[in-house]
């Protein structure tokens, strides 16, 4: 199972924004296929989008207005929310960083877990209403649906959430909270099932409340 190096965040989401700003930009060109990403933090898997795309559902962009206005909670006050594993997994030892940008501090908790040959993991982030990790990606989403995998807009536990799905077996939520913390749940060689019992774990409530 590979691991994530906290001084490697930056960078990664450096990437993952790169990616998905890319994505965003669906042109009709004959000669050219745009590509979006499996933007998990450890590969990538391309997959060719529909050429139809969606605006952003209303309330799911970050809060500028609120940028500096509050200071990141604890990775320790994060790792709490990181859930036990689900029946049939197993979990590892959780694991957060505090990163320290221009205009303040933004923390981050992940967690890893496996099940036979499927492996799955689960971060949480408190971007302080800054523009920072997953947030610096959220707009560029786009919804499409092709033979080979999807992004769709949902909705978790009343927060707007994005999903993708990519062929063979890769699986991925982003729930937005607040405009402030993000969840991210990847899931690797596993189910729809499987990432579903995962997203369901997390108590977004008990996120939500955090200051």
């Amino acid at each position: 199972m590979r691991k994530i190096s906290p001084a490697t965040i930056p960078a990664l989401f450096a990437l993952l924004a790169l990616c998905l700003m890319a994505a965003g930009c669906t042109g009709t060109s004959d000669t050219t296929t745009p590509q979006v990403t499996d933007t998990t933090p450890y590969e990538t898997t391309p997959v060719t989008p529909a050429a139809t795309t969606v605006p952003a559902a209303a309330g799911t962009t970050v809060s500028g207005a609120a940028e500096g206005s509050v200071t990141a909670v604890s990775y320790t006050a994060l790792i709490p929310f990181l859930p036990n594993a689900p029946a049939g997994w197993t979990a590892e030892e959780p694991i957060g960083s505090s990163l320290t940008i221009e205009d303040g501090q933004w923390t981050w908790a992940s967690r890893d877990y496996s099940k036979d040959d499927a492996w799955a993991t689960i971060i949480i982030q408190d971007s302080a209403y800054q523009d920072v990790g997953y947030w610096e990606s959220w707009d560029s989403f786009v919804s499409f649906e092709t033979t080979e995998g999807y992004y769709k807009q949902r909705t978790v536990s009343g927060h707007p959430s994005w999903e993708y799905f990519s062929k063979p077996d890769s699986y991925g939520t982003w729930v937005g909270v607040n405009e402030r913390f993000m969840v991210y749940v990847s899931v690797e060689g596993g189910s729809k099932q499987d990432l579903d019992a995962l997203v369901d774990a997390v108590n977004y409530g008990g996120i939500a409340n955090l200051t």
